[in-house]
């Protein structure tokens, strides 16, 4: 028979690493971010700076365009602010069940506390597992250059 912080240390465990690709979501999600929004403010900057100056008045704008673009697209597919939301919600979830587990609140109250904690481990990895496959994008989407964004 296992000990009984086994439970609660594989809960522990498994928070620990959603909330890692929380934290790693998070960091793209801004990082894109910003990026799109510079790289979208300096467009008119350098239009305007460059006066006649052809690499600084068309190149340099259009390139950032561009790059503006390939950033909003994968902003679009990678859907970094959706999975950051999705991940910090399962380590939240799996964080109160390790508590109420810890505290010995019902459901965790009786002799089966252990399995019970495993169980819900389990349950809400898989559910996880579910709603990410949602946020990944279909060759279908990929190739039509579509979203089923708002939709898991």
């Amino acid at each position: 028979m296992r000990p009984p912080d086994d439970a609660a240390a594989e809960c522990d465990a498994v928070a620990t690493s959603i909330g890692k690709k929380a934290d790693k979501n998070k960091r793209r999600a801004r990082a894109l971010t910003l990026a799109m929004t510079l790289s979208t403010a300096f467009v008119p900057v350098l239009i305007l700076a460059g006066g006649d100056n052809f690499w600084l008045g068309k190149v340099a704008p259009s390139a950032l365009a561009a790059v503006s673009a390939v950033l909003a697209a994968l902003n679009q597919f990678d859907r970094p602010h959706q999975r950051w939301v999705l991940y910090r919600r399962y380590q939240r979830l799996l964080q109160v069940e390790g508590k109420r587990y810890r505290f010995k609140v019902a459901p965790y109250d009786g002799e089966d506390r252990d399995l019970h904690l495993g169980k819900t481990v389990a349950q809400l990895e898989i559910d996880l597992q579910s709603e990410w496959e949602g946020l990944i994008p279909t060759r279908e989407e990929i190739a039509s250059g579509t979203s089923s964004m708002g939709t898991t």
